[in-house]
């Protein structure tokens, strides 16, 4: 991996085995896509305070609520900064997608590598964002480290919320030449101090550098005085907000419950099941527990769809459940009142 002249606000990773971003796909002649966007009054604030936070040169904990656009407004300050590049981005694999779409949505102009493959199928190409994996950084890291990134984005921060993390235990993200980082997460304090602290440390370990030290501070967490403490501490480094804070006027959530049915095939299979199983459940000392278990999961994918058997799913085809006629129409009666229908299911065919 090689860097060009810092004015471009490029880099350079390799071509064969990527996923090309918004610029690479325009050169491949394809349509480009819907851009663009408007963000949030709240939004709009976490910008400025991303962009102030740059100016300061403090590294900062981007920690709103889980849904309220973490994503997009990194994206927008990334692309704030354009000629400022090159950018790291480091997500979960299974988020590498999402990371893709917004940012041909938010930032069109920017050329986003998606960086995977095996090493010897990768050459020189130019971006203003490196997209990659946890896994990568790690991999990759004698060629990463090269570059000398404007920003590097951490996207799901808890993975270095435990010192057993595998990114934070061999010290490869903070072995990179980076001018300011950006942590993403929606848990900032899930289940302890000790947490936020590799956080903090993360971020500044000159300053956060005492784990025993930062939990003897905070051992009373419930006392006021304390908790104004932490928060005058955590001010500079992190900004939070939750949904009931941002959205004020949203509705409260309306729940329907709908007692379906079962089927006449799904009865049958219902019955065998338990049947089947009649000296696991009538047993005096209350059955295997794993026994049980799967016992359980089977009446719950029969009550699903009797199909999910494969004995089932080959001696009838095209009988619905009730569930599924209920879906069916919902999905008709709906269309005429709301313009997006999200459906949730455990499986599909």
């Amino acid at each position: 991996v090689q860097k060009l002249p810092e004015e471009d606000g490029h880099g350079r990773a390799s071509q064969s085995g990527l996923r090309l971003g918004r610029r690479g796909r325009e050169r491949s002649g394809k349509e480009r896509k819907e851009e663009g966007g408007t963000l949030h009054l709240y939004q709009l604030e976490g910008l400025n305070w991303l962009r102030f936070s740059w100016a300061q040169g403090t590294d900062t904990i981007l920690a709103d609520e889980m849904g309220l656009g973490k994503t997009i407004q990194t994206i927008v300050f990334l692309y704030s900064l354009f000629k400022e590049g090159p950018f790291l981005v480091s997500a979960p694999l299974s988020t590498i997608i999402n990371w893709e779409r917004e940012f041909e949505m938010w930032a069109p102009d920017f050329y986003v590598v998606t960086y995977t493959g095996d090493k010897d199928s990768r050459a020189p190409i130019k971006f203003h964002v490196l997209l990659t994996s946890y896994e990568l950084v790690t991999i990759d890291q004698t060629a990463l480290k090269s570059i000398d990134w404007a920003c590097l984005v951490v996207d799901e921060a808890h993975r270095l919320k435990n010192n057993q993390s595998k990114v934070l235990q061999l010290g490869v993200l903070s072995s990179y030449f980076v001018v300011f980082q950006l942590l993403l997460t929606g848990t900032p304090l899930q289940n302890n101090l000790e947490e936020l602290f590799h956080l903090l440390n993360f971020l500044t370990p000159n300053r956060f550098n005492n784990l025993e030290g930062f939990l003897e501070e905070f051992a009373d967490i419930s006392k006021e005085d304390q908790i104004k403490k932490l928060h005058d501490l955590l001010g500079p480094h992190m900004l939070r907000r939750l949904k009931a804070d941002v959205f004020k006027n949203m509705p409260a959530k309306t729940e329907l419950i709908v007692r379906v049915e079962l089927s006449p095939m799904q009865k049958k299979y219902y019955k065998l099941i338990l049947t089947k199983n009649f000296e696991a459940l009538n047993s005096k000392g209350g059955g295997n527990q794993v026994s049980l278990l799967n016992i359980m999961m089977d009446l719950k994918k029969c009550c699903n769809h009797p199909y999910l058997f494969p004995v089932a799913s080959m001696v009838r085809r095209g009988e619905r459940t009730q569930t599924h006629t209920l879906v069916i129409h919902f999905d008709m009666s709906l269309f005429d009142c709301v313009s997006l229908l999200l459906l949730f299911t455990l499986s599909h065919s």
